[in-house]
């Protein structure tokens, strides 16, 4: 199994062999989760006391499989990307928003450039989809068409679009790789991209539009009652396969596919991938669907205010840090646990350990 990572690790990824079914991901460490659990244990406080962020700080090592973490180098990914659905009137905006918060992104003026400063994590704009004429200012130009169809019409991008966009992110999180980087995050732009969101968590869990349903950006009553419905004769079309490819082809998102890329390149390439809310949680949870065991080195940061964020995050077992009922996106949130993630690495490089207080350590004792 060890050989494999290392296969894997050094190894660019293509999306066809995602997509066959014909890469695996090796189990991250219980040793290395041991031993790092253990020095946690050696510093003087109550056991296990930093909660989730200590459980979080162990799984980023023993994915790194490094006793100290590596912390240093952390990047943002944002993939930006426009949808077609908005023509329904489920946005109260229109899309050339996209663009103008992609550029503020990119130059790192919007809510989650201000929070990945303070993380020391570098942010990065990715043009996957902007329904924009030409490069948008302080993005990267990876544009794999102008923006998504109406999927109330047609289907929202070919296969060749998704295969595409699904292997931008793959080749986003190896460059990574190459680069040293040691923590990805995600995060997303694009107006109307929580409704394909919620259809694609309907249709992969089985959920109503009731339940999936949420205000986006911050829809009026009117709004969400046409959005719901949007969603409901989305979830009801017959004749859309169960499968990952099928569904995210008719109803997703190229920066939600790049998103999920990223997430499978990361993990396949043993750097663990900071989560945001509902939008990388629903790549997340294709991203398991294609590769099982991929949310071992998924590191979850918040849970979204957006109905469907709890599904998912339920489904693929994974317990969000922070529950402040927040809805930034752009990677807000990531860039939020990547500051967390470095305050708690600084105490378990620095606090005193119980042998330099002269106490014996608290035993742990299995529940």
């Amino acid at each position: 199994m060890k050989g494999r990572t290392m296969e894997i690790h050094k190894k660019n990824i293509s999306a066809a062999a995602v997509l066959s079914g014909q890469i695996t991901v090796p189990k991250v460490s219980q040793e290395w989760r041991k031993e790092i659990q253990g020095e946690w244990d050696r510093i003087a406080k109550p056991l296990g006391s930093f909660g989730k962020l200590e459980k979080s700080h162990t799984a980023i090592g023993a994915i790194q499989q490094r006793r100290v973490p590596d912390l240093e180098r952390m990047e943002l990914l944002v993939c930006c990307g426009d949808h077609g659905i908005v023509e329904e009137g489920v946005s109260q905006s229109g899309q050339e928003v996209t663009a103008i918060c992609a550029e503020n992104i990119g130059k790192g003026q919007s809510c989650a450039g201000v929070l990945a400063a303070a993380a020391h994590a570098k942010i990065r704009a990715i043009d996957v989809g902007i329904h924009h004429p030409g490069p948008v200012p302080g993005t990267e130009f990876r544009r794999v068409a102008d923006g998504t169809k109406n999927f109330l019409k047609e289907p929202a991008m070919s296969r060749a679009q998704f295969r595409t966009a699904l292997q931008l992110g793959l080749d986003l999180a190896a460059e990574c790789r190459e680069a040293g980087v040691g923590v990805l995050g995600v995060g997303e732009m694009g107006i109307g991209n929580t409704t394909s969101a919620a259809v694609l968590a309907g249709r992969m869990l089985g959920l109503s539009a009731e339940t999936v349903t949420g205000r986006g950006a911050g829809l009026d009553g009117a709004g969400l009652q046409r959005k719901r419905k949007v969603i409901a004769a989305a979830l009801k079309m017959p004749d859309v396969n169960s499968d990952v490819e099928a569904i995210w082809c008719r109803f997703g998102g190229l920066e939600l596919t790049a998103m999920m890329g990223i997430i499978l390149g990361g993990g396949l390439h043993g750097i663990p991938v900071v989560l945001d809310g509902l939008l990388s949680l629903v790549s997340a949870e294709a991203s398991e669907r294609l590769v099982p065991g991929i949310r071992e080195y998924m590191i979850p940061s918040h849970i979204s205010r957006e109905p469907a964020a709890c599904r998912l995050a339920e489904s693929l077992g994974l317990e969000p840090v922070l529950d402040a009922g927040m809805g930034a996106g752009e990677g807000a949130g990531a860039a939020m646990m990547m500051s967390l993630l470095r305050d708690v690495n600084r105490v378990y490089r620095e606090a005193k350990r119980f042998d330099g207080y002269g106490m014996e350590p608290y035993t742990r004792y299995e529940e």
